[in-house]
Order: structure tokens, then C-alpha cells, then sequence
């Protein structure tokens, strides 16, 4: 997959059927959109693209209320290239982009890609300065130069649309196979290892560290997870939690990644951590040894779940 961090970038000379929209999570109704976007370059010979912003608009427009992302700009990157689409556009958002009049938009989209042949977006899709431009208008400016414009209609999961705030809300409250329900895959966390105080290593765990990104997280505690790094996948077991830096730091989610049956060297790489299924909430312990029972019985029970035992 090609990435593109502005359409100012494109130089194919293909004719580009494009997915539009923040994709945040990349879900199941995302998914279906992708599909349309390839059954389309597909069926005309052409490519298959998306067009996504960068940062998330909602950083831009409303930093203070903005939610917790599904997936940081670099996670959702490494999701898009597990699809089968040609390539991706991670356009920069910014005030000036978010004041464009509708057709200002449409039309500096269309001068970036003169071959744009399909669009194809959700049925709340926006665009445009205070969010004019609806589906409707996309459709008028798309049939006046010549481009198919398809409004998928939204995946339903327990009557309602699959959306990444009910995805979002889900996972806060520790409901994740509602969340893997509606994402069509478990849902993950995704950040750099980090050198630790090696104390899974004292223990006789040793863990990989990774100091999280913007994303959101469910509740603290134990998990029994899938890493992927480099294209591997392991079984393991995670404890999701909160640690205090240097100096005073601001404290900050960190998770921490006991992987079975291999030594891996991961430090200063990025990890993905699926969380399969709760083991347990974060406990204080009184002593090493009474932590270093539970991690044994937290191995166990995880190890257990992957047939492992």
C-alpha cells in the first residue's frame, strides 16, 4: 500500500475510485465502505484509495472536547495496510482546510486528482466550512464533473449503526466483544516499547513496555492478549495501568506485555496489542512474593485461554 501525507502528493496515473472520512477505528461500516471503494476499481480497472485526515478533524475543531481516538493516526496507518486497497492519503487537517466552502473543497480535491472517477462515503458524511456540505451536494458537484458518488448505507449491529462512539463506549466500560463485535476484529492498542524499571523481569516476567498513544483504553487491570510486531503474532498476557515518569512527571498509561515462549528483543519498536479477554482489575499487593503468585496465576489463566497450559 502506497501512503500519501497530502493529496498535493498524488502522481498516479490511474483512474482513482476513493473512500472519504475520518475512519477513526476503522470498523465494520468502514470496512463495507472500503469494499464498495474496491468493487468499484475493480469492476472499471482503476485503483482503490482513501482519503483520511491528519490529525482526526476533531483535534482541530474541538481539542478540548474531543474523545479518546480508537486509533492514533500511525495505528490507523498500520490497519489500512492490512486491506487490500492501492493507497491511502493521510491529508493534513487544518483550520484553513476546515474554512473551505464546500465546493472549494470539492474542487481543490479534484484539481489534486484529476482522475478521480467514484466517491464513496458513509450517509453522515461532511465536508466543508461549519460542515455545509452533506450528501446531497456531494452528489450534485460529483454528477457535474463526471464522478459516481455512492452513499453507503450504515452496517447495524443490535438495530443500531455501527459507530465509533458506541465502539468507544463499549470498550470504556470493559464490554470488548461488543467492541470486537463491531470492529470485525479485537480491539487493540498500539505504541513503542520503552526501556522499563524491569520489575516483570525481577519477578520472573519480563515485560515489553510501551508507553501508550492518544487512543482509548479499557478499564485498568489484567488482560489476556495477541502482540503483533514485525508481522509476528504472540501470545501473551498484559497489565494495563498507570505509571508516574521522571522528575515529576505526569503520570501516563503504560502497558505492560509478558509475551510466552520466546525472548524478543522489542525495545524502541512499535507493538499492537489486541486485548482478547479481563482477567482481572488492578490489585495493590503488600509483597514481591504475593505479586509475583498472581502474575503466575494471571499466566496461567491466559495461557490457559490460548490452549496453552
Amino acid at each position: 500500500m502506497r501512503i500519501l501525507h497530502s493529496w498535493n502528493e498524488w502522481n498516479e496515473s490511474a483512474d482513482c475510485h476513493l473512500a472519504i472520512g475520518a475512519f477513526d477505528g476503522l470498523h465494520r461500516g468502514h470496512q463495507a465502505l472500503f469494499k464498495k471503494t474496491l468493487t468499484c476499481a475493480r469492476d472499471a480497472q482503476g485503483q482503490a484509495w482513501v482519503l483520511t485526515f491528519a490529525p482526526h478533524p476533531s483535534r482541530i475543531l474541538q481539542p478540548d472536547k474531543a474523545p479518546l481516538l480508537l486509533t492514533s493516526t500511525e495505528h490507523k496507518e498500520r490497519l489500512l495496510r492490512d486491506t487490500d486497497l492501492d493507497g491511502c492519503i493521510m491529508h493534513p487537517f487544518t483550520m484553513d482546510l476546515s474554512r473551505l466552502e464546500p465546493e472549494s473543497f470539492f474542487q481543490e480535491l479534484l484539481t489534486a486528482i484529476p482522475r478521480l472517477r467514484t466517491i464513496v462515503v458513509g450517509p453522515n458524511w461532511r465536508f466543508g466550512r461549519q460542515a455545509k456540505g452533506n450528501t446531497d451536494l456531494l452528489k450534485d458537484l460529483a454528477r457535474a464533473n463526471g464522478i459516481e458518488a455512492h452513499i453507503h448505507e450504515p452496517v447495524v449491529w443490535h438495530g443500531s449503526p455501527v459507530s465509533s462512539t458506541r465502539i468507544r463506549h463499549a470498550i470504556e466500560n470493559g464490554r470488548l466483544e461488543e467492541a470486537e463485535q463491531m470492529l470485525g476484529r479485537p480491539y487493540s492498542l498500539w505504541g513503542e516499547v520503552t526501556t522499563g524499571k524491569q520489575y516483570g523481569r525481577a519477578l520472573g516476567f519480563p515485560t515489553a513496555n510501551i508507553r501508550l498513544q492518544d487512543e482509548c483504553r479499557p478499564p485498568l487491570g489484567v488482560y489476556a492478549v495477541k502482540a503483533r510486531v514485525n508481522g509476528h503474532r504472540y501470545n501473551g498476557a498484559a497489565y494495563l495501568g498507570w505509571r508516574a515518569g521522571p522528575h515529576d512527571e505526569k503520570p501516563h498509561p503504560l502497558l505492560e506485555v509478558h509475551v510466552f515462549d520466546v525472548t524478543l528483543d522489542l525495545y524502541g519498536q512499535h507493538i499492537e496489542v489486541a486485548f482478547i479477554k479481563y482477567l482481572r482489575g488492578d490489585q495493590r499487593f503488600e509483597t514481591h512474593d504475593a505479586l509475583r503468585a498472581q502474575i503466575a496465576r494471571d499466566v496461567q489463566q491466559a495461557r490457559a485461554l490460548f490452549g496453552l497450559a
